[in-house]
């Protein structure tokens, strides 16, 4: 008698809280939490989450009214109400809920590109610039091989123009000394003169 107040009670309130109902419904019959976790093979958190209608931690709609027919075949209690209450009153808001996710999944995607973007244009920036500079760089080793060859060319030359001057150098004083000794060896014209003169006195 008293299972079948409770029924009616169940039946008049039933399009408040589904899962409020079975939890009626569980404490009338003096089912634990725990008998009713071991016998639907569920953790303990899920269904105190199911009693309190908390569908927020739990998974997709799907297992919520495969949890929800389950519960209330294991109490005897008709499944459909309770399915169609959690449909009218809390699949709407979990479909709002994940528009509102999905908008904002889309909106961090967007971000998410934007930083990619950014990052990727900056990454060509710096690689860009890293050869630019190798190639100045290389430029510069280039221009720098040039004028050492130059300079070198020039250093060598003028060596070479100086050693011209010296055997130049050389072989003037060697005529210039040549040409004293020749004429060292022939006496001036005076004492020639001289030389002359004693003779035929």
């Amino acid at each position: 008698m008293t299972m079948t107040l409770i029924m009616d009670e169940v039946e008049k309130h039933i399009d408040e809280r589904p899962g409020a109902q079975l939890a009626v419904v569980r404490k009338a019959k003096g089912y634990t939490v725990e008998y009713i976790a071991n016998k639907l093979h569920l953790r303990i958190s899920l269904v105190d989450a199911l009693e309190a209608d908390n569908y927020e931690k739990m998974p997709s709609a799907v297992f919520v009214q495969g949890y929800l027919r389950a519960y209330a075949k294991l109490v005897d209690l008709n499944p459909e109400p309770l399915l169609a209450t959690y449909k009218r009153n809390y699949m709407t808001e979990r479909q709002h809920e994940k528009a509102a996710l999905w908008q904002s999944r889309r909106d961090t995607n967007s971000a998410e590109r934007a930083i990619r973007w950014l990052t990727t244009v900056f990454g060509l920036a710096v690689l860009i610039a890293v050869a630019i500079w190798w190639h100045k760089s290389s430029d510069n080793q280039n221009l720098f091989a040039i004028t050492t060859k130059t300079a070198l060319e020039e250093k060598n030359a003028m060596d070479h123009a100086q050693l011209d001057i010296r055997l130049t150098d050389l072989s003037k004083m060697r005529s210039l000394l040549s040409s004293e000794n020749q004429y060292s060896s022939i006496e001036p014209p005076e004492n020639q003169y001289s030389s002359v003169e004693s003779a035929s006195e």
